[in-house]
């Protein structure tokens, strides 16, 4: 005999409530005291009360519709210098553009908020958020300098776009960069390269948790060659002094093709290829506008913007505030791009990366 299917009100006459407060408690809403909640999650547990889907679709459904567009805001932070940083790399113009895009799509208006230069301090821009209603975050284009972030992290719902600020743990969505290396290793065999070394910062390799080497450590065990290449791992520096340390330890190491995020360094293959007559090639982790014409990695920044509303929107709808015991990851797989002949028939450096000591 099929067992009847436990409901809301069963719960609300065992727990002697009102069948709106196990609502509330079964959603984990932050109006009610976290004991009660404890105490009807518990009971429903033991009673075996399991949500019906489609019901829960339908209650999401009319509670995003109380409020207008425009009152349903996300606060997309970010902590760039200035305009011109933020607005030169693709990276955050794709991710910006599509998350927003994104949270249109759902019913939300995504907003930036400029943290360091807008709003000067954590407590001004926490009663900004908190005025407005605001309840959900993206962190989306942080850097490693100015990241100490202290908000009332307890009344929001918040995804980061990478792994910074590191110190906060949330759900992240970000590329899958260690894959993405070796997909461009495995690339690079088929088309018979060998010879194959990696040029990072070290502060990706901080920030990204060594994803970027990881891979290239992997990739190595397939190339079938008898001394391993060390990645060249630098620091930020003037980037003409930067190309040409490239190209010493490119020479050095006989190298084939050039792996990296780094978009200037076509500047250093195309030197090895043209001055010193060395074939050696540019692979880029992360293409971009102009050197998505070598081939190389298109990380998929597009879908990170996208997931990350996805994320938070599931976020606000399930009542989950604040930091998180143990927080997810999620790794968006990056895709491969034709590879073209090199050298190109015309080079043109445009320096994506004017660095300063």
């Amino acid at each position: 005999m099929k067992q009847k299917r436990v409901l809301m009100k069963d719960i609300a006459a065992r727990a002697g409530v009102h069948q709106t407060t196990v609502s509330l408690a079964l959603r984990n809403h932050p109006s009610l005291p976290q004991k009660t909640r404890d105490r009807i999650q518990k009971l429903a547990e033991e009673m075996g009360y399991r949500p019906d889907p489609a019901l829960s679709a339908l209650v999401a459904y009319r509670q995003s519709t109380k409020q207008n567009q425009a009152d349903q805001v996300i606060a997309y932070i970010v902590n760039c210098r200035n305009e011109e940083e933020l607005n030169e790399s693709h990276v955050n113009r794709q991710l910006i553009e599509n998350a927003r895009i994104r949270a249109s799509q759902l019913g939300y208006k995504l907003d930036l908020f400029w943290f360091g230069r807008d709003y000067k301090t954590s407590s001004s821009l926490n009663r900004v958020l908190k005025t407005r209603g605001i309840q959900g975050i993206i962190l989306g284009a942080f850097d490693y300098h100015n990241i100490d972030l202290q908000l009332e992290w307890e009344f929001f719902s918040v995804v980061k776009i990478n792994l910074l600020p590191t110190k906060l743990e949330f759900d992240a969505v970000l590329s899958n960069q260690m894959f993405g290396v070796r997909l461009a290793m495995r690339e690079l065999r088929e088309h018979g390269i060998r010879h194959v070394g990696l040029a990072v910062a070290d502060h990706d390799e901080t920030h990204n948790r060594n994803m970027f080497s990881a891979g290239y450590m992997v990739g190595q065990r397939h190339l079938d060659v008898n001394d391993t290449i060390p990645p060249f791992i630098f620091h930020r520096k003037p980037n003409e002094e930067l190309i040409q340390d490239v190209v010493e330890w490119a020479r050095k190491h006989k190298l084939q093709a050039i792996l990296s995020n780094w978009n200037s360094f076509d500047e250093a293959a195309w030197q090895l290829t043209t001055e010193y007559g060395q074939d050696c090639r540019f692979v880029p982790l992360d293409a971009d506008e102009r050197t998505k014409r070598y081939g190389g990695i298109f990380q998929n920044h597009p879908l990170v913007g996208r997931r990350a509303v996805d994320m938070v929107v599931g976020q606000i709808k399930t009542f989950r505030r604040g930091p998180e015991e143990s927080s997810s990851l999620t790794m968006i797989p990056p895709t491969c791009l034709a590879f073209q002949e090199w050298p190109p028939k015309v080079f043109t450096p445009e320096s994506a990366y004017e660095l300063v000591t």
